[in-house]
């Protein structure tokens, strides 16, 4: 095997791969990126046993068919330390990967491809088009309130539903859920499919999503989620649990609606949340006839508050809410007005943007101050 290529067009490739391979992985060869070369076309591809990224680079200056795995780590670090422009050339000799250049000479150890775990192919259950822009705004609308190493495994992802011509994305880690529905093409409207994406595979999705317009191909199968872009294929094993059924979560009703400017209401959460319970972040929401009072304390006796006229004409009420929590969702809304739709203080709280015709919703639970 060998090849000749840019530095440049190594390069993009090889960032896109190492965000999967992390330190101290189960097996030696999980720290090394597989090189396939086909002709003018170069394949790097990485994987944790998790999460599985394919790049491509169809722009070798010349190649010999063969592959080897070889350290992500250092490849990348020789490359990205070259001088700009600089042409490469990659040779396999006797099980030593060579990377040459005018002046210089890295020689690397290698272990065989054959040794590589590769995603094995399943027949195709569902599979699609999607416009980057709009997955992307799923993503973010929902995926930080996905759980961290919660026992309930199942939590450590996101929701994937296909149902009546939408994609449907929910995450929650049991105090707050976060939900956002985009639409699918018409010929996957009678489709349906429920998967668990885990929380590695959606943030590399969020990592090596270009920041342009376009199309990607989304292939759900019984064991895996795949995402085909125009330079990568990113491949995820789905999380095998039962989602908690989010319906019953989502108020049904609420009288008592209050209606603020996100940004206003953003520095206000922020200033107050300053003498919080640093452990427990709390806040109290105190509501009146168009008026509400957010206020904070902390076991150091310190306190915080300040009040100012809204939109509220419901009953007057307390609710303690954890501020972080707040500050996330409104991170995730567009500038305008946010409603607020409230039961009582011991009921979670709908959060909406008030002109988002519900294509996102969030609900979080209320605490005890």
């Amino acid at each position: 095997m060998q090849f000749t290529i840019e530095r440049e067009q190594l390069l993009k490739p090889l960032q896109f791969v190492n965000g999967i391979v992390k330190k101290r992985q189960i097996l030696p060869i999980l720290d090394n990126v597989l090189l396939v070369v086909q002709e003018k076309k170069l394949c790097l591809i990485a994987s944790d046993l998790e999460v599985e990224l394919v790049s491509h680079s169809d722009s070798l200056v010349s190649g010999v068919k063969g592959e080897i795995t070889v350290s992500a780590r250092k490849l990348f670090d020789i490359c990205r330390s070259l001088p700009e422009r600089s042409k490469l050339k990659i040779k396999l000799v006797n099980h030593k990967l060579y990377v040459m250049t005018e002046n210089s000479r890295f020689i690397l150890s290698t272990l065989p491809a054959v040794e590589f775990p590769r995603v094995q192919e399943e027949a195709e259950s569902i599979n699609f088009t999607l416009n980057i822009m709009q997955l992307k705004h799923m993503i973010e609308r929902t995926q930080f309130a996905m759980a961290q190493q919660d026992v309930r495994y199942y939590l450590n992802g996101s929701l994937w539903q296909i149902e009546s011509g939408v994609l449907i994305a929910v995450a929650t880690d049991g105090h707050r859920l976060a939900y956002c529905k985009i639409p699918v093409a018409d010929d996957v409207k009678e489709n349906f499919a429920k998967v668990i994406v885990p929380r590695k595979a959606i943030v590399e999705v969020m990592r090596i999503m270009p920041e342009i317009d376009g199309n990607v191909d989304l292939v759900i199968s019984t064991q895996h989620v795949r995402i085909v872009g125009k330079d990568f294929v990113l491949t995820a094993k789905l999380i095998d649990g039962r989602f908690p059924d989010y319906n019953n979560v989502i108020p049904s009703k609420g009288d008592n609606r209050l209606c603020i400017d996100r940004d206003v209401f953003k520095p206000i959460l922020s200033r107050v949340a300053i003498l919080s319970n640093e452990k427990h972040r709390g806040i109290r929401l105190s509501l009146e006839q168009n008026r509400l009072k957010v206020s904070a304390n902390n076991p150091e006796h310190e306190e915080a508050e300040e009040c100012i006229d809204v939109d509220y004409s419901g009953a007057a009420m307390e609710i303690g809410l954890n501020v972080n929590y707040l500050l996330d969702v409104l991170n995730t809304l567009p500038r305008g007005n946010i409603l607020f739709t409230l039961v009582d203080a011991e009921k979670s709280v709908l959060i909406t943007h008030q002109s988002d015709d519900f294509d996102a919703l969030n609900i979080i639970m209320p605490m005890r101050l």
